[in-house]
């Protein structure tokens, strides 16, 4: 039953957005978005399904892009990737067997609180995130299949 890891492209300045891969999923912007640049990443990953956006970021975007962004079908999620450094690598990995542990927490009837409690103890990860991956689907996984969905 088990998923494969998810990567998150992590994007630190607005010049990143447009060498971007189309074909990323997962996009967390570490610098506060403008509108422009919002509709840049949308053109330049038109398969994009999560968008994760720091705190400041994300409680500062307007209506219009909450809800175009919604109407796009992109989950929008608030968070850090807490630990990361991107000049080690592009890309924030959630590791298979956090994403088994969170499914293992739901099969044993735990609340969403307990869940995040756990999850957040045994890795940096932001409430948000864990609640996405708790009821959606989670976005592309590992390298070995990038564009599988294995739930």
């Amino acid at each position: 039953m088990g998923r494969g890891s998810i990567r998150i492209r992590v994007v630190t300045s607005r010049d990143e957005i447009l060498s971007l891969e189309p074909e990323e999923t997962a996009v967390h912007l570490a610098f506060r978005p403008s509108d422009r640049d919002l509709f840049n990443l949308l053109k330049t990953c038109p398969e994009i399904e999560l968008l994760q956006l720091p705190a400041s970021s994300y409680d500062g975007l307007s209506k219009f892009i909450r809800m175009y962004l919604t109407s796009s079908g992109i989950h929008l999620v608030k968070g850090d990737v807490s630990g990361h450094w991107h000049d080690l690598n592009n890309y924030f990995v959630i590791p298979a067997y956090v994403l088994e542990k969170i499914n293992e927490l739901k099969v044993q009837g735990r609340t969403e609180d307990e869940i995040i409690g756990e999850i957040t103890s045994i890795r940096k990860i932001s409430p948000d995130m864990i609640l996405h991956l708790l009821h959606g689907l989670p976005p592309s996984q590992s390298p070995e299949s990038p564009r599988a969905n294995n739930v």
